[in-house]
């Protein structure tokens, strides 16, 4: 499945990649509307994953505190607030310059917002492999609302789900926000 979203969203078109990119940018802005978070973590797209720069472009400008994450050794994550500064980190991912939080910072946090390959629709996230994003979110004393970022094209009607997948509240796409009722 990887495989083939990766595949996927490397044919889509520019046209249509900024297209997408405003739809994100309009959906995760209201979903911070609607939740009233102060404070969140986001992350940097890599490649082909659903360009959420627009919106980190916008939550620097309104003063929204964002969090992007750092990837460390043995798939651990911290955090650093984002100013617009990147360094290139482990994976050739951009990260945050800046001090570090430790990966219990994402408990403090109002929201989540995390990068995924699919969902499914009671909550099951697909990540890339390596169980950065599981791990964290396994180890929090308190998880905040998590949302997915995903295609429309990435949300499946069920998904395999190991015992150590960590389910999402929901996933914002291009064109909508879907909440998953079913977080068993």
């Amino acid at each position: 499945m990887r495989s083939s979203v990766r595949t996927r969203r490397i044919a889509v078109s520019a046209e249509d990649r900024e297209r997408r990119r405003a739809g994100f940018t309009e959906h995760l802005t209201a979903l911070v509307a609607e939740s009233g978070a102060q404070s969140i973590s986001a992350y940097v797209p890599l490649g082909n994953e659903p360009d959420v720069s627009g919106f980190l472009e916008w939550s620097r400008e309104t003063g929204l505190r964002v969090l992007l994450p750092v990837s460390l050794p043995g798939h651990r994550i911290e955090w650093a607030v984002d100013t617009g500064a990147r360094v290139e980190g482990r994976h050739g991912i951009a990260e945050p310059e800046g001090p570090r939080f430790g990966t219990e910072a994402a408990a403090d946090l109002d929201l989540l917002i995390v990068p995924a390959c699919a969902v499914d629709a009671t909550g099951t996230r697909l990540g890339w492999g390596l169980g950065y994003y599981d791990r964290m979110l396994g180890s929090l004393r308190r998880r905040p609302p998590v949302y997915a970022v995903v295609d429309d094209e990435d949300v499946y009607p069920t998904l395999p789900r190991d015992a150590h997948d960590v389910p999402v509240t929901g996933a914002v796409t291009s064109t909508r926000i879907l909440r998953f009722a079913d977080l068993a």
